[in-house]
């Protein structure tokens, strides 16, 4: 009696225990806790996992997720119904994302991975996937689970000493001491390659004046002998201090001839003076 009630009370027990490790809410998984809860890749010894794999911003996910949390509720199941976020969890997303497309079940048991593949839009489509994780994988082909990708740093790579071609660093040395002997030669010699002022403005402009000068000498020169000669003329016309007469009006046209030879030597010896005042030194 005592051994028949110790069979029932582990029976029990184990029954509990059963009960209690399939838990009747979908599990939430992200990059940290999947590979730790799965052990999908390395040996599934924590049960049966059937994850829908779906992007929270489409709407096409929402039909799977209320399939999941019916067949999470199922009290008599033998595996653990969980989601992944594959829009907030990255690595997951990279990991699957060769062999799935969202939403989509994967069903991880016997060390081997097998999808889902049927759409959600279906009306019984709760049953179908509870038929389905049940026994009707059997009728999918297994699928290898993808390893887990995890970046390392290379420690050894750090203490390493790099290979420096010294060829290639006395060229660089040379090229920079050679830009800064030249920089300095510039500097100092710039005076050097100043263009000179040119001489042929201040030329030409002494050249003007003297020219100015030669002209009004030549006015004031002819000015003069037309003087001499309107005076000759009227002494001719005048004759004698008792002739007068009829040489007075050609007396009167010669004073007004030397008059206005007078004039025009005033005129050029202006211009003369003006030239010497423009001449430039």
């Amino acid at each position: 009696m005592r051994a028949l009630l110790g069979t029932l009370a582990v029976l029990l027990f184990t029954a509990a225990v059963a009960a209690s490790s399939y838990p009747t809410e979908v599990v939430h998984l992200n990059d940290q806790t999947f590979e730790y809860h799965t052990q999908a890749s390395t040996g599934q010894t924590t049960g049966v996992w059937a994850v829908l794999f779906y992007d929270s911003a489409a709407k096409s996910s929402e039909r799977a997720l209320l399939a999941m949390e019916a067949l999470a509720q199922d009290e008599e199941k033998e595996h653990i119904v969980a989601k992944v976020d594959v829009a907030a969890n990255i690595k997951l997303a990279r990991r699957f994302g060769d062999l799935i497309f969202p939403p989509c079940v994967l069903l991880f048991r016997d060390r081997q991975m097998y999808m889902f593949d049927q759409p959600f839009a279906a009306a019984d489509i709760g049953q179908t996937l509870k038929e389905w994780v049940e026994h009707g994988f059997s009728q999918t082909a297994p699928l290898d689970v993808p390893e887990r990708k995890e970046r390392t740093i290379n420690m050894d790579a750090f203490n390493q000493p790099s290979a420096v071609d010294m060829k290639t660093v006395i060229f660089g040395i040379i090229l920079i001491v050679g830009g800064l002997l030249f920089q300095t030669w510039a500097i100092l010699n710039k005076d050097k390659f100043k263009p000179e002022p040119t001489k042929g403005g201040g030329a030409k402009a002494e050249g003007s004046a003297d020219g100015g000068e030669g002209e009004g000498k030549k006015e004031e020169a002819g000015a003069k002998a037309i003087a001499a000669a309107a005076a000759k003329e009227a002494e001719k016309v005048e004759g004698p201090k008792g002739e007068k007469g009829s040489g007075s009006g050609a007396g009167k046209e010669g004073k007004a001839k030397a008059k206005a030879a007078d004039k025009a030597g005033g005129k050029a010896s202006g211009d003369e003076a003006k030239g010497k005042g423009g001449k430039v030194k």
